[in-house]
């Protein structure tokens, strides 16, 4: 697959060679590899009458947006009103911390792209010059984000409502599975377009609903190359996974020696400093391979994207099957 193999072979040489991308990648990485495909598979097996915002159906079974718990809150501000000030300070604390946390993801998706845009085409490019562009396309590149959760999520709640109101009916549950299947893809779709939106937006400076239509010309000619790169990019992903366990256990070995002739050496602390030594190492270990592998994973879908853009390109499967007449 020298296509491919290209494409990979230069995202991976972009991120090793550039390590300050790592930084981003920390935080891109939060986004998560599943991407919005995780809401559909964390509700797949579930109860659909729970499938909708399970989290907060959670939070709710508490009894916290009762009437009754805003009463003791209103109680307590006037019996214990510097106790209550403190708490909500503190959630307002937290809240805080999720926003910045949910900028600093934005920021760095962005700067991935940028960046890796800049070394692909062999432009001067350094940590500040991804951080400016990650400022300057916070607004887009979020609400590209938004836009395909929000879908996914009105998708969810589409085809769960029939069997929330129709429990009992068969037809409702197999309708459920059947939405699920073509929901699946859909939620693919939806996650190419947006990648390659987020692309046009911070390469090409184009504006938002320019952007998607661009995004969906460009899949549309180019879908089945799209998906084998997923498919390519996941199985990389489950690799570099299995990697890091083995990685993990492996290390596990010599730190439990360690544990134990330390217990015996200096009691309970040496061991609990050994302990805290090897859960050091294995963060250590999943944030930088993390990081390496967001990197590389940006990398390579905007070095696929520079491509389709200028070049073209034709899939393997059609590759294969043009050899396969021809001969």
């Amino acid at each position: 697959m020298p296509f491919y193999r290209n494409i990979l072979k230069q995202a991976w040489q972009l991120t090793w060679h550039n390590k300050y991308l790592w930084w981003f990648g920390v935080f891109a990485a939060l986004l998560g590899n599943g991407g919005e495909l995780e809401i559909l598979f964390n509700n797949a097996g579930a109860n659909p009458s729970q499938a909708i915002f399970p989290s907060w159906q959670r939070i709710a079974a508490t009894g916290v947006f009762k009437w009754q718990t805003f009463a003791n809150i209103g109680n307590l501000l006037k019996t214990d009103a510097l106790n209550i000030t403190l708490v909500l300070l503190s959630c307002l604390a937290v809240l805080a911390i999720l926003l910045f946390l949910v900028w600093l993801v934005i920021v760095a998706q962005a700067a991935l792209v940028n960046n890796s845009a800049a070394v692909i085409r062999q432009k001067k490019n350094n940590f500040r010059d991804g951080l400016a562009a990650g400022l300057l396309n916070f607004w887009p590149v979020f609400g590209l984000n938004v836009l395909v959760k929000a879908v996914i999520y009105v998708l969810l709640v589409a085809v769960s409502l029939p069997v929330i109101f129709f429990q009992t009916s068969f037809s409702a549950n197999v309708f459920y599975i059947i939405a699920l299947v073509i929901m699946v893809p859909l939620a693919i779709v939806l996650s190419f377009i947006i990648k390659y939106a987020i692309a046009y937006v911070v390469i090409d400076k184009s504006r938002v609903v320019e952007a998607l239509g661009q995004s969906w010309r460009l899949f549309k000619n180019n879908w089945l190359i799209s998906f084998e790169m997923a498919v390519i990019l996941f199985a990389i992903n489950l690799l570099v996974g299995l990697a890091i366990i083995l990685v993990i256990l492996t290390l596990a070995v010599p730190f439990l020696f360690l544990g134990l002739i330390f217990h015996y050496a200096f009691s309970v602390v040496g061991s609990w400093l050994i302990a805290a030594l090897a859960f050091a190492c294995f963060i250590a270990t999943i944030v930088f391979t993390g990081a390496a592998l967001s990197v590389f994973q940006v990398s390579s879908w905007t070095g696929l994207f520079l491509e389709l853009d200028s070049k073209g390109g034709t899939a393997k499967l059609v590759r294969l099957i043009n050899k396969t007449v021809r001969a």
